[in-house]
Parts: C-alpha cells; structure tokens; sequence
C-alpha cells in the first residue's frame, strides 16, 4: 500500500555558539555520518550489482546465440535477520531472504524465485507461531516460475523444497474491488511433491482502505495435504496505521488449527509491530512485542519481543 512507503529522513543536532571547540567537533561528527552512510549505501549498491550479475550469469544460459537480452537481467529482493526471544524459548534467531530473478532471454516470462519459505503469505509471521502447522513443512526452495506476461492471473512452478522434495504447481491470484474502498483478494493452488504427494491451498483475503489510509483485513486460508489427509486452516485479523511518512503501526491476531485429523486449534497469537525507516527507503527497522498461545505449551501465555532489520537491494528499491 502507498501509505506503507515509508519515506527517508534525518535529523541533525544543534551547536552552542558559546563553545569555541564545538564547530569543529559538530564538523568532524557530521562527516563521521556522511561516511557512514556513504559506505552503507555503497554496500547496498555493490549488493545490487553483485546480483545483477549472478542473473546476468545464469540467464546467459538461456539466451540464444547473439542475442544479448541476459545483459538485463535483474535481481531483487530482501534479507531480515530477526532475534524473537519469549518466555520458555530465549534464542530464536532467524534470518529470512526472498530473490526474484527476472530471465529477459526467455522473454522475460520465466522467474527464478529463491526464499527461505514456500508460503508467502506467512511470510510475516514469527518463527514460533509458524512452526505448530507448518514445521517440516518450510524450507529453502528455488523454483522457476512461469507466466504468460506480467499481469496474467495464472502461474505455474517447477523446483525444489520442502525437505529437498521436487514439486510442481500450478497457481490462480486475483482481485476483485467490490466498492472505491474495500476489495476482495483471493488464490487457489495445486501442487504434487514427490514424497508428500497432492495438495491443494485456497485463501481469501477482505481488505478495507479508509480515507485516511488505514487498512483493514481479514486473511482467511484453508490447506490439504494429502499424505497425511490433513485439512488445515488459518484465520488471520490486521489493523494496519500509518503513523508518519517513515513509520506505520500493525495490529494482528492470528488463529491457526486443523479440522482433520483432529478438529483442534493449534495456537493464537497476539502481536503490535512497529516498523520505520528513519534513514533510507531500502532499510527497516522493526520491532514486535507478541503473545503467543500454544497447544503443545497447553495453551499458557508465552510473552515475547521480536526485533528485525531488513534490508531491499534491487533496481528501484
């Protein structure tokens, strides 16, 4: 959302005029600044290049003879190294990264997507209340994926996740506004894994922008895994608030259960995220007290505090 695009700004400290030693400290200071930012940003720019040339590299492969599209090839993306200590589980670091590498030598149609996590939809979400569900479910995947142009609703995947699995799927996203300020956003997927076999993920998201740009959803999402004939569910409020142009404010509860095997709720969660980016646009801050519910922990409080920096390199961030 654009009210979300937090924008950059600094602030400077002011100099006595009565300290004859003060405006040379006040320079050397703010030249210490500069050069930390300078070698900040150069870091995030040599990030960028590096790559755009690992994209160039590997769409090289695809492009035919004297066609030289691979020279535009981009990469973009994030990384979040987070430390999400609680109550009963004090060393819960996590580092989470998404790539997207667009293939202009296969017309541009082709992804490569590497992440940290299969369910992008999750994403936001800490470690400990995605891992009742979804843990042996999340890992590491690389696929490619294809689309007939950049705004087709549909899109399919080959690649490799979920413990190493090869698996292929097949992907409808949509929108449909229902008024100037409240739309509905729904998905529907298959995929086949080669040991976990079929499965199927449907989701639906209410969402409703105020004149003053505050956003409200409500996130809905229901799984089938068919080895284990599992039918899952997730349910998922947001309050989103812009506080200044640099900073927002989200509110979230979250349930998450499954109806069989077993018809129980796994756990809620409770959380308000501050996230700013007092500095550059490609840099956030964020941090999260939460409370955290769950069945295996008979269902007592566990109280928490998650702290994340994150960090966007891409053409445009």
């Amino acid at each position: 959302m654009s009210c979300l695009v937090l924008l950059v700004g600094t602030t400077m400290a002011s100099v006595s005029a009565t300290d004859v030693e003060r405006p040379d400290t006040a320079s050397t200071s703010q030249a210490d600044v500069q050069d930390e930012q300078l070698w900040i940003d150069d870091w995030q720019q040599k990030l960028t290049s590096s790559m755009d040339y690992t994209a160039g590299q590997l769409d090289s492969f695809f492009a035919l003879e004297g066609n030289d599209a691979y020279k535009d090839a981009r990469a973009s993306g994030r990384v979040s190294l987070g430390w999400e200590p609680r109550s009963r589980q004090l060393d819960d670091m996590e580092l989470r990264f998404r790539v997207r590498v667009k293939l202009p030598a296969l017309q541009d149609r082709v992804d490569l997507v590497l992440s940290d996590n299969e369910d992008t939809d999750n994403e936001t979400t800490i470690r400990a209340a995605r891992d009742p569900i979804q843990r042996n479910r999340d890992n590491t995947t690389i696929a490619l994926r294809y689309r007939t142009s950049d705004n087709s609703r549909m899109s399919y995947r080959l690649g490799t996740g979920r413990r190493g699995q090869i698996y292929a799927k097949a992907r409808y996203q949509d929108v449909a506004p229902i008024n100037d300020n409240l739309g509905l956003f729904y998905d529907a997927e298959t995929y086949y894994y080669n040991r976990d076999q079929l499965g199927a993920e449907i989701g639906a998201t209410f969402q409703y922008l105020s004149d003053e740009d505050h956003v409200f959803r409500f996130n809905n999402r229901y799984y089938y895994r068919d080895e284990h004939h599992e039918w899952l569910w997730r349910h998922e409020l947001q309050y989103l608030q812009p506080l200044t142009t640099q900073s927002a404010a989200i509110y979230t509860l979250f349930t998450e259960g499954m109806k069989r095997p077993d018809d129980e709720l796994k756990e809620v969660y409770a959380s308000f995220k501050y996230r700013t980016n007092p500095t550059r646009d490609w840099l956030f801050y964020e941090i999260e007290p939460f409370v955290l519910w769950l069945r295996d922990e008979d269902f007592k409080p566990s109280w928490g505090l998650a702290m994340r920096v994150e960090v966007y390199y891409g053409r445009g961030t």
